[in-house]
């Protein structure tokens, strides 16, 4: 259960802590909510002292989300996600179609997700998830995440090999994951 932390004024962070959680993480969904996960080995003092050191880096990202009119994670209804989940798989699949043929990788399935915080996942079996709002993203942003969880069959972690893969069709993946993480 997160428990709260009163940070400034205006942010509140929520701590959740977890048991498989390697390192202190800081982080803010679309929505604007500030969630530090911390491992059970860290000291809520060391938490804290993490929060302090990072304080101008929320702060600036705080301001940031706030002057967006809309953030790519917007909060989307049930209702949205069932009108847009099919559209979205049939984008997913026509560019899965167009990438896999320079890979050949074999994709066990294909689901469509309301998520919260990825745009796309990859499962050891073959298993590619995408998030339903892709299909709001604009295309070379879209390619780029169908791309990058198509080329996590290959491999299936983020290595020079698997930046490798990315290249061999996208040469310009890199200014599409800093547009798509920056906006």
């Amino acid at each position: 259960m997160p428990s709260s932390i009163q940070f400034t004024e205006d942010i509140e962070v929520r701590e959740r802590r977890v048991r498989r959680a390697r390192h202190l993480r800081l982080s803010i969904d679309g929505s604007g909510r500030v969630l530090l996960t911390r491992p059970f080995w860290v000291s809520k003092k060391a938490a804290l002292s993490f929060l302090e050191e990072k304080r101008t880096w929320l702060e600036d990202r705080w301001r940031e989300l706030s002057t967006r009119p809309e953030s790519n994670f917007r909060r989307g209804g049930r209702a949205e996600y069932l009108r847009d989940k099919e559209a979205t798989r049939a984008l997913v699949v026509d560019r899965l179609k167009y990438f896999n043929q320079f890979y050949n990788y074999k994709i066990s399935r294909i689901a469509i997700r309301d998520q919260r915080t990825r745009w796309g996942s990859c499962s050891k079996s073959g298993g590619l998830n995408f998030n339903y709002r892709l299909l709001h993203l604009p295309p070379e942003l879209a390619d780029y995440v169908i791309l990058h969880e198509l080329c996590h069959l290959g491999e299936l972690n983020h290595s020079y090999a698997f930046w490798a893969l990315m290249q061999k069709v996208m040469p310009d993946y890199l200014q599409r994951r800093r547009t798509l993480r920056h906006g």
